[in-house]
């Protein structure tokens, strides 16, 4: 393909990657595919047609004759698949996270083994993480579902934000990738660890929700987990057993360079320990 055609067909490309996240997200989160038992590929039986075509690998993709397929030789992705953006172990990737996206809204207000609530869980946990670039923590956009769903990390800032990662690789491999099939990677199919790390979180919520929250998640708790560790003589990493520490900088003013913690030996929420 030339250039020119490239640039003309990319916001078609975009737009139809789009489509098919909205489309797969609403199937999940209030569609057919909500209460659907999950089949793989492979699966004979006829519950598998429920499937929506636009969540199942094209019947003529062979993963050697896709017209942009010079141009997917350089991702961001670390599967080694030709064209893996057609390939049916994307769209199995790609349900697997739209589902497990959709999930998060089914939890949301539900109990969970580490707080009070999932909301809770991830509204601590987003604090700690933002958006490269902005320092805007992402804790902001999930303090209730609406602005969670529509003006905050699903509806807006997913799509914007695999646009943003498809087009900062391209530049940074000097046009050697692909816009279009990095945007689907990302959008649909991401293997980053905020993707990773959040499907586990959901998998361990769900699973720790439908089994009446076993007592075994309560080593989830690390202060927890050193005790009972400490208890059964399990080596467990080594933390300091002071009541308190101070921490001074060397060179600030007085009290303005100075913080205190409590530690967790002594009732605190500090678990202190040598680096």
């Amino acid at each position: 393909k030339t250039t020119m055609g490239q640039a003309i067909s990319l916001p078609f490309k975009l737009a139809s990657t789009t489509l098919t996240f909205y489309r797969g997200f609403f199937y999940y989160l209030c569609g057919k595919g909500r209460y659907t038992s999950y089949l793989p590929p492979s699966s004979s039986s006829s519950e598998s047609t429920t499937i929506p075509s636009y969540l199942q690998a094209p019947s003529t993709a062979t993963g050697n004759d896709n017209d942009d397929a010079e141009n997917i030789t350089i991702s961001s992705s670390s599967w080694t698949i030709s064209n893996f953006s057609k390939s049916p172990l994307f769209y199995q990737h790609a349900r697997v996270h739209l589902y497990s996206l959709a999930s998060a809204f089914y939890l949301y207000n539900k109990p969970h083994y580490r707080k009070l609530s999932y909301k809770q869980d991830i509204v601590d946990n987003f604090a700690n993480v933002a958006i490269p670039g902005t320092g805007l923590p992402l804790s902001l956009f999930v303090w209730n579902k609406p602005l969670a769903l529509a003006l905050g990390l699903v509806c807006t800032a997913s799509p914007i934000c695999s646009f943003i990662a498809s087009i900062h690789l391209w530049l940074k491999t000097r046009g050697k990738s692909s816009i279009s099939n990095e945007y689907a990677i990302r959008l649909l199919a991401p293997d980053d660890w905020f993707s990773y790390w959040r499907l586990n979180c959901r998998v361990a919520g769900m699973h720790a929700l439908l089994n009446d929250i076993p007592v075994g998640y309560e080593m989830e708790n690390k202060w927890t987990f050193l005790e009972e560790g400490s208890k059964c003589d399990v080596p467990v990493s080594p933390y300091l057993d002071c009541p308190a520490i101070v921490v001074k900088h060397r060179n600030e003013e007085g009290g303005l360079g100075i913080h205190f913690y409590r530690n967790a030996t002594d009732g605190g929420d500090w678990i202190i320990q040598e680096r």
